[in-house]
């Protein structure tokens, strides 16, 4: 039993990094890291309870401390596009904003549909605040 632990420590270690490689999701990664412990604790000669006891918690803590800093930097799933370049941008009215109304607004020579919670008249300046969908939202800029 002790050689076998031994190796099935190093073939986890070995196959949840591939995985990793593989996909990115950052999630066996954390495996992996746990099996090396455990597998310090096989070549000790350490009980298997003691061994799956060391993974179980080394997965866990890395899991609960590491994994939201990790995927708060790396966001893999979030899809960015040119237009949160608009955000913050003046823009020119070209059709009434009302808040009943969707209006018309230009920016770098593209025509974009636009909402606000206030009236803003064609020929006056709006700050984009968000791109929700295809429209923009702005706010009124007072001059």
């Amino acid at each position: 039993m002790f050689d076998f632990m031994i190796w099935f420590w190093l073939a986890l270690f070995i196959v949840a990094l591939m995985v990793e490689i593989i996909t990115a999701d950052m999630i066996s990664i954390w495996f992996a890291l746990a099996a090396i412990p455990s597998f310090i604790i096989a070549l000790a000669g350490g009980h298997i309870i003691w061994q799956i006891v060391s993974f179980i918690i080394f997965t866990a803590v890395l899991l609960i401390l590491t994994r939201p800093v990790v995927k708060k930097y790396l966001k893999t799933n979030e899809i960015k596009t040119n237009v949160d370049v608009m955000i913050g941008m003046t823009v020119k009215v070209i059709k009434e904003i009302t808040p009943d109304d969707i209006g018309r607004v230009v920016v770098r020579s593209i025509d974009w549909a636009a909402v606000s919670k206030e009236t803003i008249l064609v020929g006056e300046h709006a700050r984009v605040l968000d791109v929700d969908g295809n429209k923009l939202i702005v706010e009124k800029i007072e001059k």
